[in-house]
């Protein structure tokens, strides 16, 4: 027979393993739950050097409208410095994407570091198509900010 002592200390030992992983869950607890809603997905995706910084890029995936639509961001993000926290030092839109009125629903984004570049796929409904329609967009950005959107097996518009 085990002593009801000899219980209290089993259970006191349990409660003890397993208060270590939820104070290392609880570090950026505020700042996870203080992210707004709308914010769908944030990937970091390749590195980037500029002017001696050097950093990873963000991707940002937004709902706009209460989930009718979308909105993509590529942020450059540096890597902290001893005594120095991490900031954003440019934020990028894209109006190709990011138009509400001619609205994208975004099915997925994913992103592949491309050397110093980075390459960006979205899959997305458009608001305006009468058939269900998924289109398949690559977004390329460069490190100092320049950026290319194509849309595969998208036809020459007159």
């Amino acid at each position: 027979m085990v002593s009801p002592h000899a219980r209290l200390f089993a259970l006191a030992c349990m409660a003890l393993a397993v208060l270590p992983s939820h104070a290392a869950d609880s570090w950026m607890r505020a700042q996870v739950e203080a992210l707004p809603a709308f914010v769908r997905q944030v990937l970091p995706c390749g590195q980037w050097q500029e002017a001696g910084r050097q950093g990873t890029y963000r991707v940002v995936e937004a709902n706009v409208h209460e989930g009718a639509g979308s909105e993509l961001y590529v942020q450059w993000v540096t890597d902290p410095l001893q005594g120095e926290a991490s900031r954003t030092t440019k934020t990028l839109a894209f109006p190709e994407l990011n138009d509400d009125h001619r609205q994208y629903r975004f099915e997925s984004v994913q992103c592949r570091a491309r050397g110093a570049a980075i390459a960006i796929t979205v899959k997305a409904r458009y608001e305006h198509d009468e058939d269900d329609r998924l289109h398949t967009f690559t977004v390329r950005v460069e490190p100092g900010g320049g950026y290319r959107v194509s849309e595969a097996g998208a036809r020459a518009r007159r």
